[in-house]
């Protein structure tokens, strides 16, 4: 038989040639794919496997944020009705109420903004311009009042996205309210 003809493959023993080399290629394909997702879900923060925008990571985080735990909440400066009325009246800090929307909008501290636990991320992001201005200036953060803990869990997110002076005004809305001052509507 002449050289030529030993080279010769005939189509089907090419065809099965293909075939075998590209189950190959899969197989390897699925064997890295499957060894790339196990070493991302041993990692200690996985890498997420879909894109999401800088604002989607950011209004996750934020809300992980608040929604720490009470024992994880850093120590606040609580302030009385008398400074807490001063600082109102002096317009020299950031007034934050941390109830919800419904209540604020039904009556709120002259100059406060409404930044809600309930809806932090979202609050954050619609205000981030505000407040960022204000990472500087003295913050005073009040809800409710009494057993009321949204001003804490809100006052702890500012301080951990990096405002310095944050303080709690426990009397809260009701003690604003009972001391006879006046809301804004």
């Amino acid at each position: 038989m002449p050289p030529e003809a030993a080279n010769c493959l005939s189509a089907d023993q090419v065809s099965h040639a293909l075939v075998r080399d590209f189950a190959g290629v899969v197989c390897l394909a699925l064997l890295c794919l499957l060894t790339g997702l196990g070493f991302n879900w041993l990692r200690s923060s996985p890498l997420p496997l879909s894109y999401r925008l800088p604002e989607q990571r950011l209004a996750t985080e934020l809300t992980q944020l608040v929604d720490a735990p009470a024992y994880s909440l850093v120590d606040l400066d609580a302030i009385g009705l008398d400074e807490f009325h001063h600082m109102v009246e002096s317009r020299n800090a950031l007034i934050i109420d941390a109830r919800a929307g419904s209540f604020y909008r039904v009556g709120h501290v002259p100059g406060a903004i409404n930044l809600s636990r309930q809806n932090f991320a979202q609050d954050y992001l619609r205000l981030r311009p505000t407040l960022d201005r204000s990472k500087a200036v003295p913050v005073a953060v009040y809800c409710s009042g009494g057993e009321c803990h949204d001003s804490r869990m809100v006052a702890s997110a500012l301080i951990s996205l990096g405002f310095s002076n944050v303080k709690i005004f426990t009397g809260g809305w009701t003690a604003w309210t009972q001391a006879a001052e006046p809301p804004v509507r």
